[in-house]
């Protein structure tokens, strides 16, 4: 996470927009963050003057991502139409779904895949459910390693975005975010059948997780936090932190309440728990990844354990991350 981007200070200010705003560098930097869209939605409410280029590319930006949502909404209805001829659920995470429940205007915020999470019994026969709207699953060392150790299968279609499909929620931190419960409390979608979104605090207690594991790089997935978090009750947002602990996500959730309140609201989020001082400063000082390969790797260590909520699940993260290392330069 890059804390001195020009972004967070715009984002806290909202919806008004700083005097001293410089939209040339404001929305470059919002498109590498995913929230294009919003800075730009936000530049036009505050009636701020673009230079005619930068209008001209903006507009066309606002259309291709009109577009892109469009196109993703169509393959998830095809999905849709073939799990549901398979007698098969599954649930939408993040992409177009999650937009247009949080964004006043969906297409603001792009996505570049498709996730999909369903039950780990189910897995086999959604490849082959994939495989028939063009999705295909390659059968390669590596793919078979993400199933024994990771979270999710990696299927591509020609001329369309990546697919990822979960059979856990998320695996990492030590910890497993289970698909099952998750489905067995996932939530209709108008116009959908075989597809759901996950009920709020699972929701939350996975994007923190998603975003806890990338080190925060993309403050899209602050903004979604917040959104989703200013639409929870408090009784739900209670429901998220005792699933997250209970999954041995905590401290994972508490990180991002954290760095919501200092660099997107400015305004403080304890309902989601806290790291404490220590551990707090020293997540803060390792969330960033520094530029040399071997000071990133040390502080991805280092920020990983931090995050991990016992000593047994750091030392199962530990042991596989040594595992991972040294497999990494055995290979050819």
């Amino acid at each position: 996470m890059d804390r001195s981007s020009p972004l967070l200070p715009f984002l806290r200010a909202l919806p008004a927009v700083p005097p001293d705003v410089r939209p040339e560098i404001l929305v470059d930097e919002a498109e590498r963050h995913g929230l294009g869209g919003v800075v730009v939605d936000a530049l036009a409410a505050g009636g701020v003057a673009l230079a005619p280029a930068l209008a001209t590319t903006l507009d066309q930006r606002r259309v291709a991502r009109e577009l892109e949502h469009a196109a993703h909404r169509d393959v998830l209805g095809k999905i849709d139409r073939a799990f549901a001829g398979a007698g098969l659920s599954a649930v939408a995470l993040k992409g177009p779904l999650l937009a247009e429940r949080l964004y006043a205007r969906p297409a603001a915020r792009p996505s570049s895949d498709v996730d999909l999470l369903v039950d780990e019994a189910a897995l086999d026969d959604a490849v082959r459910v994939l495989a028939s709207v063009g999705y295909a699953w390659t059968d390669s060392d590596e793919e078979r390693r993400y199933r024994r150790e990771h979270h999710h299968l990696h299927l591509s279609r020609a001329r369309s975005l990546p697919l990822e499909l979960h059979f856990h929620a998320y695996r990492g931190f030590g910890a497993v975010l289970p698909s099952e419960p998750l489905l067995a409390r996932r939530v209709a979608v108008p116009g959908l059948s075989a597809l759901a979104v996950l009920e709020p605090p699972d929701e939350l207690v996975y994007l923190a997780a998603h975003a806890a594991a990338h080190r925060f790089v993309r403050i899209g997935w602050l903004w979604d936090i917040r959104l989703l978090v200013e639409r929870m009750t408090e009784d739900e947002i209670a429901r998220a932190v005792r699933r997250a602990r209970s999954w041995g996500y905590a401290r994972a959730l508490a990180c991002a309440g954290d760095l919501v309140a200092r660099f997107v609201t400015g305004r403080p989020l304890g309902a989601l728990g806290a790291l404490g001082a220590v551990r707090g400063g020293a997540v803060r000082a390792t969330v960033a990844e520094p530029r040399p390969a071997l000071a990133r790797m040390a502080t991805r260590f280092a920020y990983t354990a931090l995050l991990c909520d016992s000593p047994g699940r750091a030392a199962r993260y530990a042991a596989g991350a040594v595992h991972g290392r040294v497999r990494g330069m055995l290979s050819p």
